[in-house]
């Protein structure tokens, strides 16, 4: 086969990868349409050679030119007009490593140049997850509206809310739940990850309360669980869109939006005493990686908490005996 591809074009090699992934989720798979057609958008612009005559060096000036100029790609998205983080162009990386490792096992490639490719370290954002009072102020306000204002959206917002802090589902997990997926108990509901991985993650508590009234007054008909008070079904952009109403309304300064509540259920659970493997079997990670930045975080905030104790110069002026400080604003790397 090698032989016969000898002229297959790096565009057409992508296309075929594409083709080839059907069982990836659908954002998984948008995710690499858009940054492989950045990687071939790029290798016409430079005029590179066929596939089978790409280098290390090819992908090394792609990463290159991803990590340093501001403007990267032709149809002026956002994203293109500021300088990539770190973290993007480990992805970046990690994408067209992917896409050269499995042209090399179907045999479209006699030679990966993606073989010892070192990528750049991504030297990933501190994990800043909501607090406490901000999730409390989130809540508040879907508790006024359903008693003062709009009891419906009120209902709902407030399952909202609770379900992705205490379950830690992504947006777009939470976006794509249907009547189906609950247990008859509301104890548990199956979701759809990344990588078109089926997973379990339990309801309890408050969270399977706040299910629970919003069910009772969901408008009946089809099988999407989230909906307008219409009675349209919601996308994950409106989800988003209604978190983003929300923060302002509740006075949360803070930047960041769904995703954020995903941190404070990973931080929550490991500080109430939580293990890393099972927090990674409910966030749905395959690997630990993520959940060790959560684990980080945590221990750094027990370490601030307890320094008061043993602050060798307070214990000094005190006579062994250390006074509780007032909380102040953590640690933000």
């Amino acid at each position: 086969m090698v032989t016969e591809l000898k002229t297959l074009t790096l565009s057409e090699l992508i296309q075929r990868f594409l083709g080839s992934r059907a069982d990836l989720a659908t954002s998984t798979l948008e995710y690499y349409r858009i940054i492989l057609g950045n990687f071939g958008w790029y290798g016409r612009s430079q005029g590179w050679p066929e596939a089978a005559e790409i280098t290390r060096d090819h992908i090394r000036d792609f990463l290159s030119y991803v990590a340093t100029e501001d403007y990267r790609w032709p149809g002026m998205r956002r994203c293109s007009l500021k300088r990539a983080r770190p973290g993007t162009v480990h992805h970046y990386g990690k994408v067209v490593r992917t896409l050269f490792n499995w042209a090399e096992a179907e045999e479209y490639l006699e030679h990966n140049p993606s073989l010892h490719l070192r990528l750049p370290k991504p030297n990933y954002k501190v994990v800043e997850p909501y607090t406490d009072d901000e999730v409390r102020a989130l809540l508040e306000v879907c508790d006024y509206d359903s008693v003062h204002r709009y009891r419906y959206l009120g209902i709902r917002n407030r399952a909202v809310i609770s379900l992705l802090a205490d379950t830690g589902l992504r947006i777009s997990e939470l976006g794509g739940i249907r009547l189906a997926d609950l247990d008859p108990k509301l104890r548990q509901l199956r979701v759809m990850g990344k990588g078109a991985k089926l997973r379990v993650v339990p309801i309890d508590g408050e969270a399977r309360k706040a299910l629970r009234q919003y069910l009772e007054i969901r408008a009946r008909g089809d099988d999407e669980l989230w909906k307008t008070d219409d009675s349209q079904p919601m996308s994950t952009y409106s989800l988003k869109t209604m978190i983003s109403r929300l923060k302002k309304r509740a006075g949360v300064l803070s930047g960041g939006g769904a995703h954020r509540l995903r941190h404070y259920f990973a931080t929550r659970y490991l500080e109430a005493g939580g293990d890393i493997n099972s927090l990674r079997l409910l966030l749905g990670h395959s690997t630990l990686d993520m959940v060790l930045r959560y684990s980080r975080y945590v221990s750094i905030q027990r370490a601030l908490e307890t320094h008061h104790q043993f602050s060798p110069l307070d214990r000094l002026h005190n006579g062994g005996q250390n006074h509780r400080r007032d909380d102040g604003w953590g640690w933000r790397g």
